[in-house]
């Protein structure tokens, strides 16, 4: 949807992983982080030749593995860090069998729990498939609290969004001044926008590789996961408990 709604701003390419596409090579990038430099340095080349002014890309990938790199090149591109609620999130990917390091689709769209620098947690190989999926909404917080340290750093650009942020087109709007953008037709924008929001992109489809569990505690998975990861990063389960994309019922049990 933030593809698409970012398209109602003037002058600008705005895309949903194209190629080169960083899920492509996330595999290799987990074993060697090396491997991410001459992946961004073919995206980069490719990008300067737009004709466009702006250029928007949004992945959930490229925080996982690419961003740090990036800046250590000398780039540091504004950021918007995209959520929804945790548990939500942790059920798409649960529906679509995209288990972390354990599926086709987990291991090249997701962080892998024994790679260095993801989000600490020990016995990951116990967890079940729903855990394991959950933990990978968690490491993408994880990595966008750690994008914002740098960020803040360096001066870099950058605002945190929710999905229903966009949903309202006045927000739409101030997000985009606060990115340099403009809309040169504010009805034609208006109206691009209402069709956009109507939309349901990116729809899940159900995979096989989740059939035999039926049933899930909720609650109980998610405090386990937290459970663990506690025992590594306390501050970050304070970010956690704190946030807003976090279920009340799960919230008020935690400690």
């Amino acid at each position: 949807m933030l593809t698409e709604i970012l398209k109602i701003f003037s002058d600008i390419r705005s895309e949903h992983e194209p190629a080169p596409n960083y899920s492509d090579i996330l595999p290799s990038v987990k074993e060697n982080p090396r491997a991410s430099i001459e992946f961004l340095k073919e995206k980069i080349n490719i990008i300067n030749n737009l004709k466009e002014q702006h250029y928007a890309e949004t992945s959930n990938v490229f925080g996982k593995g690419f961003l740090i790199p990036l800046v250590r090149m000398g780039i540091s591109p504004q950021l918007i860090f995209l959520n929804r609620n945790f548990r939500k999130t942790a059920k798409s990917l649960y529906t679509r069998g995209s288990f972390p390091m354990r599926t086709t689709l987990g291991k090249q769209f997701s962080a892998d729990p024994t790679a260095p620098g993801s989000l600490p947690i020990f016995e990951p190989q116990t967890l079940s498939n729903y855990q394991l999926c959950y933990w990978g909404v968690l490491d993408s917080y994880y990595r966008q609290i750690q994008a914002e340290r740098i960020y803040q750093k360096i001066s870099g650009n950058f605002l945190w969004a929710s999905t229903d942020d966009f949903k309202d087109f006045n927000k739409t709007l101030k997000v985009g001044s606060l990115l340099g953008l403009h809309v040169d037709d504010l009805e034609e924008a208006r109206r691009m926008h209402k069709k956009i929001t109507t939309i349901h992109h990116n729809p899940n489809v159900p995979s096989p590789a989740n059939r035999w569990q039926t049933s899930i505690d909720h609650d109980k998975e998610e405090t386990e996961v937290i459970d663990r990861v506690a025992f590594y990063d306390l501050l970050f389960i304070e970010n956690v408990r704190n946030s807003q994309f976090i279920d009340a019922s799960l919230a008020k049990n935690l400690h």
